[in-house]
């Protein structure tokens, strides 16, 4: 005897779950195994989720001496980890089970049972890659107790080392368990990025208990109690002890009354469990004096239920006092038709759905906690058409390099993760299930990126940043079209391979592309990767002690001696006053240089210019000589077939020389470390390097001269010539002030558009053609994570809900083709063309065209490609309030000087009345 004294179950009244675990404790130590097993299957037919009882039904098969038996506790101790991956004692036998079956994924259950132990490494024999994802697991479940207990210094310990289980184990669970736990406490995520990573874990994971409850309980503070609700008593009837929400919130959580209070089973059925004879073992073992059981005959093998189909087709007129129909349980995840919402929350909802239908771009209302991943992107087939094999091998080496470089680092206060990512290889796409796509084909690599980022979701991942590897005849640009009537038939862009769905004016994550320039010589696509590489290791960079303090005492002196800039700035004189409002963001408005009378010389003296006669009258201090700083403003003239810059004389102060001097040319730039850091250009073709070589385009020879990062535009780009700034004028300003906060080059250029869109819409109502042309041809070439100068600002660069989901409507201009469909009188144009000449004289002669702003832009969608991404067409029956009667009278004029054509565009937008809104000129 044992001393125990409680009385047996009587079969005229209820068992209760403390007498049944009594009884099947009892018989696991006496091994009347097949009793517990009964026993078990008689009260799961009842209370399916009793998640423990599941567990002691799996554990009576497992004792058994037959094989075959022991082998019907795998499905059980399956089902239970996916359940409850945080059940240590499942995962521990299930480990046990599944060694004992053959099976190699038995090294992973152990791995789990030693995460939520101790995290000591595990002897695998053949790897210790498991092993190190259990102990990262176990150092960020410790780091969040401790986090939870008061010290929020481990949050960030926890954070990098889930990160780092996440990446090496993407199949189980449970890292996705602490990684959202740890959102849920990490104080500077907002609770709609709780709510959409339970989202997406739970679509991994959908029997997975944390996943539901996290996103029960978001709903519920976010006001959709009805749902809620309904969600919980979904996962009630999976945890019928509620033993998941317990380890979760505590034993007095707020939904503890949704539990029953007590479980019993009644005498209802002949396979109740207390109609079950009691073994003589079992009465003797707990001090009952029963008489010896019935044979209970030989087991029936079990495949894939804790009970038997005999059982289960007895239990179906049993109903469990918690139950949800699976018709009426709705998903976030699925189709399901939701249950109806209260008032507050169907508000709450129509008002995102309504800013989700004007972007089209749903997702975006949906933040996630996603870590973030640098997606090194290009072509296998792309390199190696265009250099040799040696080189291609070259590439590859420094490719992977880089992305080894990256991982794990911190940077904004977010670790990052790495890719290298082949889009035309089989190897690249496989491991994420999806197709190679052809390396020349714009569209299907952008659609290739899209299902990457779904496919990161699996393991809390997304797109954080993607740096495009090589120039268009590697990664081929987007040719989108152009919404302006003027002299590109298309727009070069990158805008595309930043989106999820066909908006490619609204990015989702940050672009960079570095490129060697066009030709086969890899030495400037190689230099540039290690550039970069350099930046991200601190080894590379690290002197000893004594070298540092002489360069420190250097830098001292050079400061004092040439007051070193942080920035300077170099403008056409003409726009002198716009540039000077984008340049005070980032210097002071002396050390902005103007065209005339600074231009380019030849050898670094002022020689004249073979090119350009230029009749220098002063000092030498007008050749250009770039100065010493971490940033770079021109604001320069541009033209699709040259690779020089060109100034502008204005007419209000007029200089001796050409009018359109050569600025700048790609030999000013000198491979010394003077180069800027980062560099943003309004000039037209700026960013054109389309069959270029390095020393033929200035962003490509500033690149390859250690600046980081080049802002520009691959085709005509507009600007302002005073205040309001818009078009170019107003992104480069955005730019520079974000930039300042301490956001990377490429979040910087993101956030900056967003804002150009939000400002013209307020202004406007919608995005007019230059907005747009803004938007689509302004890239970013260099590492989109640059960073040209620490500052004390650290900002948050998950995309925020409010940077992004702002409408996007949009208008199309329609050309009038005929001067009896003109609408402006001769006398408007007149006073028009005078306007324009106090800026930009010899205009009076200038061609005129005439436009209307309409909002139906058919011809314009259709153009590229088959109308995918005709994304601004609405319609006018839902958006009235965007129409629009605005004229556009565009005056353009071609210059010819030194054998170049210089083609000078004036835009002017006039109201319903006639009055002039809007002006803008190409740069």
């Amino acid at each position: 005897m044992n001393g125990i004294t409680s009385l047996p179950p009587s079969s005229n009244h209820p068992m209760s779950r403390d007498q049944l675990i009594t009884l099947l404790e009892a018989a696991l130590k006496t091994e009347e195994l097949r009793y517990a097993r009964r026993l078990c299957s008689a009260w799961l037919a009842i209370y399916p989720g009793d998640l423990n009882v599941n567990l002691l039904n799996a554990r009576a098969y497992y004792k058994e001496k037959n094989p075959d038996l022991q082998l019907n506790a795998l499905p059980i101790l399956e089902e239970l980890c996916k359940t409850d991956p945080e059940y240590l004692e499942a995962q521990e036998l299930l480990a046990v089970v599944r060694q004992l079956a053959g099976t190699e994924n038995h090294v992973v259950a152990k791995a789990c049972a030693n995460a939520l132990m101790h995290g000591h490494a595990l002897k695998t024999g053949n790897s210790d890659e498991l092993s190190s994802w259990a102990k990262n697991v176990h150092e960020a479940r410790t780091a969040l107790a401790n986090a939870n207990s008061g010290d929020n210094q481990q949050v960030e310990k926890a954070e990098y080392y889930i990160h780092q289980a996440l990446i090496e184990n993407q199949d189980t669970p449970l890292a996705a368990v602490v990684h959202l736990r740890l959102i849920e406490i990490k104080a500077s995520m907002p609770k709609v990025a709780v709510h959409s990573l339970a989202a997406i874990y739970h679509e991994r994971w959908p029997d997975c208990l944390q996943f539901l409850f996290t996103l029960s309980n978001e709903l519920m503070q976010s006001g959709e109690s009805n749902l809620a609700v309904s969600m919980l008593h979904q996962a009630v009837s999976k945890d019928i002890t509620g033993q998941v929400p317990q380890r979760m919130w505590g034993n007095q959580h707020p939904y503890t009354s949704i539990w029953p209070m007590s479980l019993e089973a009644s005498n209802s059925n002949p396979n109740s469990p207390q109609n079950i004879p009691i073994p003589a073992a079992v009465a003797s073992f707990l001090g009952w004096n029963q008489i010896a059981a019935m044979n209970l005959g030989p087991d029936e093998p079990q495949t894939t239920y804790a009970y038997s189909s005999a059982e289960r087709s007895e239990a179906k007129d049993i109903d469990p006092p918690v139950s949800v129909p699976t018709d009426i349980a709705p998903s976030l995840i699925n189709n399901n038709e939701p249950l109806p919402l209260s008032e507050q929350a169907q508000a709450v909802q129509t008002e995102l759905e309504r800013l989700a239908d004007e972007l089209k771009r749903p997702h975006l209302a949906r933040e996630d906690g996603r870590f973030p991943i640098y997606v090194v992107f290009s072509t296998r087939q792309g390199l190696e058409s265009n250099y040799s094999s040696a080189d291609y091998q070259k590439i590859d080496q420094e490719l992977k390099k880089l992305v080894a470089v990256i991982h794990g680092r911190k940077i904004n206060q977010e670790y990052w993760g790495s890719l290298l990512f082949y889009a035309d290889d089989p190897a690249c796409t496989q491991p994420y299930n999806l197709q190679p796509a052809p390396y020349d084909d714009a569209w299907q690599l952008k659609l290739l990126l899209s299902k990457l980022d779904t496919a990161l979701e699996k393991s809390g991942e997304r797109i954080g940043a993607l740096l495009i590897v090589g120039g268009p005849e590697i990664i081929p640009f987007h040719n989108l079209p152009n919404p302006v009537e003027d002299a590109d038939s298309e727009v070069p862009s990158d805008n595309p391979y930043a989106t999820k769905d066909n908006n490619y004016f609204i990015s989702d994550w940050p672009v960079g592309r570095i490129s060697g320039g066009s030709g086969n010589d890899p030495s400037y696509l190689i230099s540039i990767l290690k550039d970069i590489i350099s930046r991200y290791n601190p080894k590379s960079n690290k002197l000893a002690w004594h070298r540092r303090i002489v360069l420190y005492i250097q830098e001292l002196l050079r400061r004092g001696v040439s007051k070193k800039q942080s920035s300077y700035g170099y403008t056409a004189a003409v726009w002198r006053r716009a540039s000077l409002a984008v340049f005070r963001s980032i210097g002071n408005p002396t050390d902005l240089l103007v065209s005339p009378p600074t231009h380019a010389c030849e050898s670094g003296n002022c020689a004249e210019s073979e090119e350009i006669p230029i009749k220098v009258t002063s000092s030498a201090e007008q050749c250009l000589l770039l100065p010493q700083a971490h940033l770079g403003y021109f604001n320069l003239h541009g033209v699709p077939d040259g690779s020089e810059w060109y100034g502008q004389s204005d007419p209000a102060l007029p200089e001796n020389g050409p009018d359109f001097p050569i600025a700048m040319r790609p030999a000013d730039i000198q491979n010394n470390g003077a180069a800027p850091r980062l560099v943003f250009t309004e000039a037209c073709y700026g960013a054109n390097i389309t069959g270029k070589i390095v020393d033929e385009a200035i962003s490509l020879k500033f690149l390859s001269s250690g600046t980081h990062a080049v802002v520009g535009s691959t085709c005509i780009s507009y600007g302002s010539l005073a205040t309001p700034l818009s078009s170019a004028d107003l992104l480069g300003r955005v730019f520079w002030s974000l930039l300042q906060e301490g956001f990377t080059a490429g979040e910087s250029l993101r956030r900056a558009k967003i804002h150009l869109t939000r400002e013209m819409n307020n202004r406007q109502g919608f995005l007019d053609a230059e907005d747009q042309k803004t938007l689509i041809s302004f890239l970013l070439f260099g590492d989109p994570l640059a960073q040209p100068f620490h500052t004390k600002t650290s900002p948050k660069t998950t995309p925020h809900l409010s940077d992004s989901a702002i409408p996007v409507p949009t208008v199309c201009e329609h050309l009038y083709e005929n001067e009896k469909d003109n609408p402006v009188s001769i006398e408007t144009i007149s006073h028009l063309k005078s306007v324009v000449a106090q800026y930009l004289p010899g205009m009076s002669d200038a061609d005129v065209r005439f436009s209307q702003e309409r909002q139906t832009c058919a011809n314009f969608c259709n153009h590229y490609p088959h109308g995918k991404q005709c994304v601004h067409q609405k319609s006018s029956d839902n958006h009235t309030h965007y129409k629009s009667q605005r004229r556009v009278v565009t005056l353009s004029k071609n210059y010819e000087q030194a054998q170049q054509i210089h083609r000078q565009y004036a835009r002017l937008t006039l109201d319903d009345t006639g009055n002039i809104v809007k002006m803008v000129v190409s740069h």
